[in-house]
């Protein structure tokens, strides 16, 4: 046999790793985007306005037409077009006239409206207007009829709706629209109105949205930014309450270009803002002369410990409110002197028979419903001395502690981890966010900060 050597064969070349896939950039949210308009254009506003009223002309056409108009004694109401055309699929009147009459015959009370568009959504504007608002929905109409509102778009980034709102006399009867529009918009967030370029950016957006959705309608004009429609259009038709109004002033153009001036109008946001600087700055100013009034204090209660010495423990919690001493026997013996439970610092030693011993802060005994454990206590107690019988002819302290769930033992001799400077100015300044652990830099901070915060004022 002939012996045939291996051969040997290269491995296969790895194949080559497929590249990641390059990540998509972030597509970036649309600087505006117009706004959708709805299939009945907005009539379902209009109908639902109590201010005005549903009519029915001698073809059938309906229009819609102001409540003051009609007196609930008028037996008949007369209304003309000119020209006279067929009604829209809904039974609406819509289009343009040449001339609209209303009376209520045998009165010499009615009215002529010269060249006249009306609104798929019921409402009548004069025809110089009617470019501006055909083919858009009505959005908002206000609770007196006198206010109506289209919707251009929004604005994204700033979460901010873009209005075109037109107005009209409330005077008697309510006459179509007729003057020039101005804007709206609305916004949850202010705070672009605190700085005067981005309220210039965001004024120019607003600007940019309009000439983009209505190029008829650019003109220099007034502008309400405000958080909710609610607050520039009460139901009450009047308010002077501008916690949600954000700024007040005018845009557009002028002289073919656009204008603008964050100075001029009024800014509700940057008034609200000072508000609070100021009553921040006043706050400060009295939390530092309060930790000024802390520190002096802590400075004589800390002379005053060298009278204490080796009891400044019990010093200090004296000062905070807590028994550390017996009442005199005579005081001890009033019942009056049970009506009410202090916190009292404790000493268990064990328990005999009802009663828990204690050592401190004298020899006595206290009643508790839970278990105490042979520990120091600073707990709530009352004293029921007057109630018990004496023993050997002595009475014996005796009180009765309250705590809510088990009592929590203190980790240190005469509770010194439950009492200490700060427990003591705790209780003399309430005001001062003073606790347990405080220490005089937690003071110094405060006086700090408003030195410089004084040096920056002036």
């Amino acid at each position: 046999p002939v012996a045939v050597a291996p051969v040997s064969v290269p491995a296969p070349a790895p194949a080559p790793e497929a590249a990641p896939p390059t990540p998509a950039a972030p597509v970036a949210p649309p600087a505006a985007v117009a706004a959708v308009q709805s299939a009945d254009l907005g009539r379902a506003l209009v109908l639902a306005n109590k201010n005005l009223v549903g009519i029915t002309d001698a073809s059938g056409c309906k229009w819609l037409i102001s409540k003051s108009a009609i007196d609930e004694n008028d037996s008949s109401f007369a209304f003309a077009s000119t020209p006279a055309m067929p009604c829209g699929i809904s039974g609406y009147a819509e289009g343009a006239f040449d001339k609209l009459r209303w009376s209520i015959p045998n009165t010499y009370r009615g009215d002529t409206w010269s060249r006249t568009y009306v609104h798929p959504s019921g409402l009548m504007f004069n025809q110089s207007i009617s470019a501006a608002v055909k083919g858009k929905s009505l959005s908002f109409l206000s609770n007196n009829a006198d206010q109506a509102l289209f919707q251009l778009g929004e604005i994204p980034a700033r979460g901010m709706k873009v209005y075109l709102a037109y107005q009209r006399s409330t005077y008697r009867i309510l006459s179509p629209f007729s003057s020039d529009p101005y804007y709206v918009a609305i916004t949850a967030d202010e705070s672009f109105a605190l700085d005067p370029a981005e309220y210039k950016r965001a004024v120019l957006e607003v600007y940019q949205l309009v000439k983009a959705t209505s190029p008829t309608t650019v003109d220099l004009s007034n502008l309400f930014i405000a958080k909710n429609l609610e607050t520039l259009y009460p139901a009450s038709g009047y308010s002077n309450d501008d916690k949600d109004k954000i700024v007040r002033n005018r845009m557009g153009e002028n002289r073919g270009e656009f204008y603008f001036d964050a100075r001029e109008g009024t800014n509700y946001a940057q008034r609200r803002e000072e508000t609070r600087l100021r009553e921040a700055r006043r706050q400060q100013q009295q939390m530092a002369e309060l930790h000024n009034r802390v520190l002096a204090r802590y400075e004589q209660l800390k002379d005053g410990m060298t009278a204490f010495k080796g009891r400044e423990t019990e010093a200090l919690a004296q000062m905070a409110g807590i028994k550390v001493t017996f009442a005199a026997p005579m005081t001890l013996l009033d019942p009056s002197s049970s009506t009410s439970a202090v916190p009292m610092m404790i000493h268990v030693t064990g328990k005999r028979g009802d009663f828990y011993e204690i050592d401190f802060p004298r020899k006595g005994r206290v009643q508790a419903d839970v278990e105490l454990e042979d520990q120091w206590y600073v707990i709530h107690a009352a004293n029921m001395t007057p109630y018990l019988p004496l023993e050997d002819g002595r009475a014996i302290p005796t009180f009765r502690v309250y705590a809510v769930g088990d009592p929590e033992a203190c980790k240190q001799d005469h509770c010194a981890d439950r009492v200490s400077f700060g427990a003591v100015l705790a209780k003399e300044f309430p005001n001062a966010g003073i606790d347990f652990s405080w220490t005089p830099e937690v003071s110094e901070r405060y006086v700090t900060a408003w030195q410089q915060a004084s040096a920056q004022i002036q």
